[in-house]
């Protein structure tokens, strides 16, 4: 089986090709999905998180604000960044795995790993190729900015606390142009890529 890390910096539009995929018969992990769900109360990394940035990332419900960690984490320097994807990559990794088997033993012939963080998780070590979707940085903010509603201000942070385009590059066995029109991006994916 083939099993394809698929990475970028965040608003390249990993998800649009990754859709694509899905639509080609792929078996997709969606590795920001996993995330969401180890930060849940009861979940593996939610005390550690807790621990650590204190119970002001929590909302009235006692969960996990995202919005409020993620601005903790990307107002605050590097190293409140490097614990959180040092607590949460060992259990995305070995959930990952888990999907990994799964997709096995549904015979697909495909395992597409999205993953933002493909190279800082290691997961890169579970896949026989990775492609790397590119867009210029300015197509990036806007689309982050539209996303998550957030400014300018904020959408640069991310861009800049992120892998520069230049190690992506170094790591990619195949580059998938996302700056173009999405009818491009497709075609793109299906001259690379061909389940029937």
């Amino acid at each position: 089986m083939r099993i394809i890390g698929l990475t970028g910096g965040t608003g390249s539009g990993k998800s649009v090709v990754s859709k694509f995929l899905a639509k080609k018969g792929a078996y997709i992990i969606d590795a920001d999905d996993i995330g969401h769900n180890i930060i849940l109360n009861g979940k593996p990394a939610y005390d550690e998180l807790v621990k650590y940035f204190g119970t002001g990332i929590l909302d009235s419900n006692g969960e996990i604000a995202r919005k409020k960690l993620g601005a903790m984490v990307f107002q605050n320097g590097k190293e409140k960044l490097d614990f959180l994807n040092k607590c949460t990559h060992k259990y995305i990794y070995k959930e990952i795995k888990n999907r990994i088997r799964q997709a096995k033993s549904e015979n697909r012939k495909a395992a597409i790993i999205d993953a933002p963080l493909l190279l800082e998780g290691n997961f890169k070590t579970l896949c026989n190729e990775i492609w790397v979707v590119y867009a210029k940085e300015e197509v990036r903010l806007k689309r982050i900015m539209a996303r998550d509603g957030i400014d300018e201000a904020h959408g640069r942070n991310r861009i800049s606390s992120q892998r520069k385009w230049e190690d992506y590059k170094k790591y990619a066995d195949v580059i998938i142009d996302n700056s173009v029109a999405i009818e491009d991006v497709e075609k793109q994916v299906d001259e690379l890529f061909d389940i029937v």
